[in-house]
């Protein structure tokens, strides 16, 4: 079975297997969030307690072991955004995480009830899917518009891949109706400069395959498989989006 297949079982289990529902809201960096309290994607539960805002504005991300097992950690902005350029600034050695763990950094439709799992969905993730994806630790990928999912919840495109960045990386999507840019770069860049880039690649498709509503923005760290060998954190220092 091909691993993208193996992504999406996970991910529908679990959302079975939990009641999901938003713990609380946050505002960071101009928006409010809601926070996930209960079934995400992967194998455990989000806690609302493993995301924290530090005296600095930056955001941590945790999958935590505690008394009643492991939880993940998931948030969403209330407001969908549009067409238009999304960066976020990660402090940490993203390429270099436990094998299970994934940090997604994506918009997602069906979070704000705009279509179905498998729809509406542009990721960049970091992870290395519990060593399912050959030597891989990163990917891009584009779920298709409203109404279009694909046999089996498959994506429009994806693109696996490797790559090596340090303790600052810059990630950034540029999304419009017919094409989308995906940028990585080494340190913090502003939006506008492309520079040290680690990864870039275009898709460019119709109208089916590329997301065409607003949509919610989501950020999350969760175990894809199995649950990671320790305790896991990240920290988002920054998230800007700049409408089209």
């Amino acid at each position: 079975m091909a691993r993208t297949s193996l992504r999406f079982i996970a991910c529908a289990i679990v959302l079975l297997a939990f009641s999901s529902a938003y713990g609380q809201t946050i505002t960071w960096k101009g928006y409010q969030w809601n926070v996930t309290n209960g079934g995400m994607a992967g194998v455990a539960p989000g806690d609302p307690a493993n995301v924290q805002i530090d005296a600095n504005g930056y955001l941590h991300l945790g999958i935590i072991h505690r008394t009643k097992g492991w939880t993940a950690s998931e948030l969403f902005t209330a407001n969908n955004l549009g067409f238009g350029v999304y960066q976020w600034v990660v402090e940490g050695d993203v390429y270099n995480m436990d094998k299970s763990t994934v940090l997604g950094l994506f918009t997602y439709g069906p979070a704000n009830g705009i279509g179905v799992d498998g729809e509406d969905e542009i990721d960049i993730e970091f992870s290395k899917w519990d060593n399912t994806c050959g030597i891989c630790n990163a990917d891009f990928t584009v779920y298709p518009s409203t109404g279009n999912r694909k046999s089996g919840g498959a994506p429009s495109w994806e693109d696996d891949f490797h790559v090596s960045g340090g303790n600052l990386t810059t990630a950034r999507m540029e999304w419009s109706s017919d094409r989308i840019k995906f940028t990585i770069m080494k340190g913090v860049q502003p939006i506008g400069t492309a520079a040290n880039i680690l990864k870039t690649l275009l898709y460019s498709s119709n109208t089916t395959n590329i997301p065409q509503d607003a949509l919610p923005v989501g950020i999350n760290l969760w175990c894809f498989q199995t649950p990671p060998a320790r305790n896991q954190s990240v920290v988002i220092r920054d998230f800007q989006f700049s409408p089209q």
